[in-house]
C-alpha cells in the first residue's frame, strides 16, 4: 500500500520550501511524492530538455526515504508548438482553429495545444515521453508513472473538437476498418455514399444520431489508443515499472455537456485502457464535490471493475488533500476522519496506491489558497496526525493487506457506452443514462451488496454473476443481445428498464416486436404512455415495495408470467421465466427516479431480487435507521484465508450491530485492526464499537 501526495507543478512550490516539505511528508507517514513533469516547462526550447528542478526533487525524496511517482503532463504543450508545426491546431465543430492559451491552473505552457492526430505533434510528444523515461529509468526511488493526467486533451478548446483534417481522416479510417470499406459502411448505415470525402463526423446534437454516435464512439476509441500509445512509449524504456493513466472521473460518469464542451466518454473508456495498461485510476474530491460514502464507493467500484476485469492495478490518483479552491469561493475544510475513510475505502476496494492532491496550498490562478494537505484551513495538523496513525496501522498489518482481495460479488450493473452516445446525440448530455446507472450502483452500495460494473463489450464476466441490471440500455448490438440471452437461458436474472434495446448501434429505432426482449420473453411493450402517477406498488416474493417512476410508462402486454405491478393498459413490471433463468421487465426508469429523489423502497426491491437469486448481502447492519444522508457502509473480502470486513460508521452511530449470512464466517471472534478491540460472534451477530477513526477493519480470529 502506497500513500503519497502531489507536490510540484512547476515552478511552484518555490525551491526554498522543498527540503522541509519533503522531510515533513515522510514524518507524516507518507511514503511517496508525485511530481508533474510538464512538457511545456521541460522542453521550453525545441529539442532542449531541462530536468534540473525535478532532479533535485527526486534526489531529495530519495534522501528522505520517499518513493516518486512521475506524472508526464504532455497535454501542456510548449509555446513554440504551432510555430514549429504550422497548421497543428485543433479545429472546432464550426470549422474554427482553436487558439491555445495557458491552462487556468498551470503557470507555463499551452493548452489544448496541437492535435495529437497530427503526426508531427505526436512525434514531438512521444519524444518528450521517451526522453523523460530515459532520463529517470535508473532513478532508484521511482515507484511508477502516471502517463496521462485526467486524460485531458480538449481543455479550453472553447468548442467541440477535433475536426481538423488529421482527425477527420483518422475517423474515416476507423470507420473503414470497422465496417470493411465504404460498401460495408453503406450497408451498415443504410446510406449511398460514393466517396469517403462525403463521410463527415457528427457535428452537434439533434442532428442525425448515426454519425454523431459514431463520432463519439470514435473519440472514445481515439482516447483509448492515445493512452495506450503513451503507455507503450514509456513502458518500452521502463519495462519493470508500473505505468498507469487516470481520468478525472470513471468512464460511466463522463456524460458530457456544453459547459465544458465534452462529448460523452470522449476522454476514454477505463475498460479498454485497463486491457492494455498496467493500471487505471481516478481523481476524487469528495468534500468539494459533495461526494458522500455511497457516491465515493461508486466511483471506486467503477474503476475497480475495469481494473479487476483485466487483473490490473487500481490507483486513487488524486484525492482531496485540503480545502478546495476555485477563485474567491469558500468551501468546507477537509477533516481528518473523512480523509482517513477515503484511504480505508480505497484499501477495501483493492487500491494499492493513493495519492493526495496536494501537499501545499496552490498559489497560481483560480486554485490559489486551496487543496493543501498541509494547507491553511485549520485542520492540517489533525490530518497529518491521522495520516501518521493510518500509516502505522497499514505497516502493522502489511502482510494481511498485501494479500487482501475484495469480494467481487455475483451482481452486475451494465455500463452501455452506446446508450450514452444516443442520449448525448439528442440532449447534449448523457445524464439520464448516467443517473440511471448510478441509481442501481448507489442502492447496491447502501444495501451492502457486492457488485461489479460490466462494460458492454467486456461480457466475459457474465459467467461469474447471477443478476444483471440494465439501466436505460436503449442501444443493443447483436453481440450484446446474444450474450444477454445466453446469460438468461443459462440461469441468470436480467432486469430491463423501459425500451431496452429500442435502438440499434447506428441510432435507428426498432419497433417493440423487433427488440431482443420481445424475442427472448415472447411479450412486448405496447408503446409510450403518459406518466400520470409516479408512485406504484410492486409485489415480489411475498413483499410489497413502493416504487417511483419517471419520464413515461411503456406497459407490457398481458403475460403468462408473473405481473409484479399492474396498470390499466398492461403490466408496469413483469417477471418472465426463460429456460433456466428469468427476465424482470420494467416499463419505466426506476434507477433514475431513485437517484433524483431517494427513497428506501427501491433499495429494498433490488435487494429482494438479489436475495431471490442467491447473491444478496453477506454482511449488513441490523437495526439501522434508514436515512437518505447516512448509512453503515460495509465492504468485505478475504486475506490469508480469513474474512476481512471494513465498516465505515456514520456520524450518528458509535455502535453497530452486524449480521452475517449463514456460513460466511468461519471463526468465533473478530479483531479490529484499527481500533484493537476483539469482538465475539454470537448467532451470526456481532456488536462493534467505532474507534476514533470511525472505521473498523475486522478480521477473523479464534483468539
Amino acid at each position: 500500500m502506497n500513500l503519497g501526495v502531489q507536490y510540484y507543478r512547476p515552478p511552484f512550490p518555490y525551491q526554498k520550501y522543498w527540503e522541509d516539505d519533503i522531510k515533513q511528508m515522510k514524518d507524516s507517514g507518507l511514503d511517496s511524492v508525485q511530481l508533474w513533469l510538464v512538457w511545456g516547462w521541460i522542453e521550453s526550447t525545441p529539442d532542449v530538455f531541462n530536468f534540473d528542478d525535478f532532479d533535485q526533487l527526486v534526489a531529495l525524496a530519495d534522501k528522505h526515504g520517499l518513493k516518486v511517482v512521475l506524472s508526464t503532463i504532455a497535454a501542456i504543450h510548449p509555446y513554440w508548438i504551432h510555430r514549429v508545426i504550422p497548421g497543428s491546431e485543433l479545429v472546432d465543430h464550426m470549422g474554427h482553429r482553436v487558439i491555445s492559451s495557458n491552462r487556468c491552473e498551470v503557470h507555463n505552457g499551452l493548452t489544448p495545444g496541437g492535435c495529437f492526430d497530427h503526426p508531427q505533434v505526436w512525434a514531438r510528444m512521444a519524444n518528450f515521453l521517451r526522453t523523460t523515461a530515459e532520463h529517470y529509468k535508473d532513478a532508484p526511488n521511482v515507484h511508477g508513472w502516471d502517463a496521462w493526467n485526467e486524460l485531458r486533451w480538449n481543455v479550453q478548446a472553447d468548442g467541440y473538437v477535433c475536426y481538423c483534417e488529421h482527425t477527420v481522416a483518422r475517423f474515416r479510417n476507423w470507420l473503414s476498418e470497422k465496417y470493411g470499406g465504404l460498401d460495408g459502411l453503406n450497408q451498415a448505415w443504410q446510406r449511398r455514399y460514393i466517396s469517403w470525402e462525403d463521410v463527415q463526423p457528427g457535428k452537434q446534437p439533434d442532428r442525425p444520431y448515426t454519425e454523431m454516435m459514431a463520432f463519439q464512439h470514435f473519440l472514445t476509441w481515439r482516447s483509448d489508443q492515445h493512452a495506450i500509445d503513451r503507455y507503450r512509449t514509456i513502458k518500452e524504456i521502463v519495462p519493470d515499472q508500473i505505468v498507469t493513466v487516470h481520468a478525472a472521473a470513471p468512464a460511466p460518469l463522463l456524460s458530457g455537456g456544453r459547459q465544458v464542451y465534452n462529448q460523452a466518454i470522449n476522454r476514454g473508456n477505463d475498460w479498454f485502457m485497463a486491457d492494455a495498461i498496467d493500471g487505471v485510476g481516478t481523481s476524487s474530491f469528495p468534500i468539494w464535490e459533495n461526494i458522500d460514502d455511497a457516491a465515493f464507493g461508486n466511483r471506486i467500484d467503477m474503476v475497480r471493475s475495469a481494473a479487476a476485469a483485466a487483473g490490473k492495478h487500481l490507483w486513487l490518483s488524486e484525492v482531496q488533500g485540503g480545502r478546495s479552491a476555485t477563485g474567491f469561493n469558500l468551501y468546507d475544510p477537509v477533516d481528518a476522519a473523512s480523509q482517513q475513510r477515503w484511504i480505508w475505502n480505497g484499501i477495501a476496494s483493492g487500491a494499492d496506491t493513493i495519492l493526495f492532491w496536494c501537499w501545499r496550498n496552490e498559489i497560481f490562478g483560480r486554485e490559489s489558497g486551496g487543496f493543501g494537505l498541509a494547507g491553511d484551513d485549520g485542520l492540517a495538523q489533525e490530518r497529518l496526525d491521522a495520516m501518521r496513525q493510518t500509516h502505522a496501522a497499514i505497516e502493522e498489518h502489511s502482510d494481511l493487506l498485501a494479500d487482501y482481495h475484495m469480494n467481487e460479488g455475483k451482481v452486475g450493473v451494465l455500463f452501455s457506452p452506446q446508450s450514452y452516445y444516443l442520449h448525448w446525440s439528442q440532449e447534449e448530455t448523457a445524464d439520464k443514462a448516467k443517473q440511471s446507472l448510478l441509481g442501481y450502483c448507489r442502492a447496491l452500495v447502501r444495501k451492502s451488496i457486492p457488485y461489479r460494473v460490466i462494460e458492454e463489450e467486456h461480457l466475459e464476466e457474465l459467467s461469474e454473476i447471477k443478476v444483471l441490471f440494465l439501466p436505460r440500455m436503449l442501444v443493443a448490438t447483436p453481440k450484446i443481445e446474444a450474450a444477454l440471452s445466453a446469460f438468461v437461458e443459462g440461469g441468470g436474472t436480467l432486469v430491463c428498464e423501459s425500451e431496452c434495446g429500442a435502438f440499434n448501434p447506428i441510432g435507428i429505432y426498432r419497433y417493440p416486436e423487433e427488440r431482443f426482449t420481445a424475442k427472448l420473453t415472447g411479450i412486448k411493450e405496447i408503446g409510450r404512455r403518459n406518466l400520470i402517477e409516479q408512485q406504484v406498488q410492486a409485489h415480489y416474493e411475498g413483499q410489497t415495495f413502493p416504487l417511483h417512476l419517471t419520464q413515461w410508462l411503456t406497459p407490457w402486454e398481458n403475460t403468462s408470467g408473473e405481473v409484479l405491478c399492474e396498470h390499466s393498459e398492461g403490466a408496469i413490471i413483469s417477471q418472465m421465466p426463460v429456460k433456466a433463468g428469468k427476465v424482470i421487465l420494467v416499463g419505466s426508469y426506476l434507477g433514475e427516479a431513485y437517484f433524483q429523489d431517494w427513497y428506501a423502497g427501491f433499495e429494498d426491491f433490488i435487494a429482494a431480487i438479489c436475495d431471490a437469486s442467491g447473491c444478496g448481502a453477506e454482511v449488513w447492519a441490523t437495526g439501522e435507521t434508514v436515512r437518505s444522508d447516512s448509512f453503515v457502509y460495509i465492504k468485505s473480502g478475504e486475506s490469508q484465508g480469513k474474512k476481512v470486513v471494513f465498516v465505515f460508521y456514520p456520524k450518528e452511530a458509535d455502535t453497530v450491530t452486524l449480521q452475517f449470512a449463514p456460513g460466511f464466517l468461519g471463526a468465533s471472534n473478530l479483531v479490529d485492526c484499527v481500533g484493537g478491540n476483539v469482538y465475539p460472534v454470537n448467532d451470526e451477530l456481532v456488536i462493534v464499537n467505532s474507534p476514533a477513526q470511525r472505521v473498523s477493519v475486522l478480521v477473523e480470529s479464534e483468539g
